[in-house]
């Protein structure tokens, strides 16, 4: 009796599989290569800070804060430009670009940034900076202005010669001059850096509605199309009869095993110190596993990952890099947890950080 019901379980779980994966192939592909077809791709370069407020890293987290929100407009597929990223490294070693250009490019004008994008082969360009910060005492508040540029590459930028039309030329898509504000506190104390990250991203969300078309007030309306929704669905509904087919094919399951006991390490953060980058972190909990060790990985200027010479024992919850590098880098790292068990979480990953030595 046992094989026959698990013969006819088996049966009923493909027949479900089929359909699932018939409904797929039924959706109609034309929406989602009509959607793709629409996407703009915009490079976005990095914010200038003209704020004179002091705030280290200012100008990083304006360009990672304006990037993500264009990235989350419909219709939109924004990047970060690098000196550092492969697009540009591969248009280097082709000889489309020249270093002197890309490393320019860092602090780039509107003349520059469509000869990169035409370069690059993006629709669009966005050029910004960050006007003024400023601080109200009591109570505790930031307000962030930015303000910036979207030029269009076709129409600036000549086809034939790949040439940026004369400066006095230039065709602006779509500028901005926006302001965010961060919340406030009564009494605060605190660091000013969360509030300025708050009131950036503000500014950042409203520029992204600007060069959108949206209302200011709009929320960004999510970038997947509706039948994408329902693929999803059909996948969820055919391993979740794949799931449950399994577990009532073997009365003898052990249930989950030591993998999903191997919990990652929560609240990464940085903090540059005068020549060091210290690394701060909360323990794994909801776990019955002993740790061994912590294992951390260091990432320089967007490049592979690599092991530190570290051994974090599972009493800390830190760690000090002593071996920055001279000059400006992007610094990124990720830890993750080996256990007694022979298991290892997944990595946690801090961000990148700008950071001068």
């Amino acid at each position: 009796m046992y094989a026959i019901t698990k013969r006819s379980s088996h049966r009923t779980i493909s027949l479900l599989l089929t359909a699932c994966m018939v409904a797929l192939l039924l959706l109609p592909a034309n929406t989602t290569s009509a959607a793709q077809a629409e996407t703009k791709t915009i490079l976005v370069f990095p914010v200038l800070d003209e704020s004179e407020s002091g705030i280290e890293g200012t100008d990083y987290r304006a360009t990672s804060a304006l990037h993500m929100a264009i990235d989350a407009q419909t219709g939109f597929a924004a990047t970060k430009f690098s000196a550092h990223s492969p697009l540009v490294r591969r248009a280097i070693a082709e000889g489309l670009l020249r270093q002197v250009d890309v490393e320019a490019g860092e602090m780039a004008d509107a003349e520059l940034a469509l000869f990169l994008g035409g370069v690059l082969e993006f629709d669009y360009v966005v050029i910004a900076n960050v006007k003024s910060l400023d601080i109200q005492d009591e109570p505790r508040q930031v307000k962030a202005v930015l303000s910036g540029q979207a030029y269009r590459v076709k129409g600036n930028v000549d086809e034939a010669t790949g040439d940026v039309v004369d400066p006095d030329e230039l065709t602006v898509f779509k500028a901005f001059g926006v302001t965010g504000t961060s919340s406030t506190f009564a009494h605060y104390t605190g660091s000013d850096r969360p509030l300025m990250s708050e009131a950036i991203k503000a500014a950042a969300s409203q520029a992204a509605r600007t060069l959108a078309g949206e209302p200011a007030g709009q929320q960004p309306v999510a970038k997947r199309p509706k039948t994408q929704a329902w693929k999803w669905l059909l996948y969820a509904v055919a391993v979740g009869v794949l799931v449950i087919g399994i577990s009532n094919s073997s009365s003898d399951d052990p249930g989950p095993g030591p993998a999903e006991q191997a919990k990652p390490i929560t609240n990464l953060s940085l903090q540059p110190l005068q020549t060091n980058m210290q690394l701060m972190w909360n323990p794994p909990t909801g776990t019955t596993l002993q740790i061994l060790r912590y294992e951390i990985s260091r990432q320089v200027d967007g490049g592979g990952f690599s092991i530190l010479p570290s051994n974090v024992g599972p009493g800390e919850t830190g760690y000090t890099d002593t071996n920055t590098l001279d000059g400006r880098h992007a610094y990124q790292y990720r830890v993750r947890v080996l256990y007694t068990s022979g298991d290892a979480s997944a990595y946690t990953y801090s961000g990148a950080l700008w950071f001068t030595r």
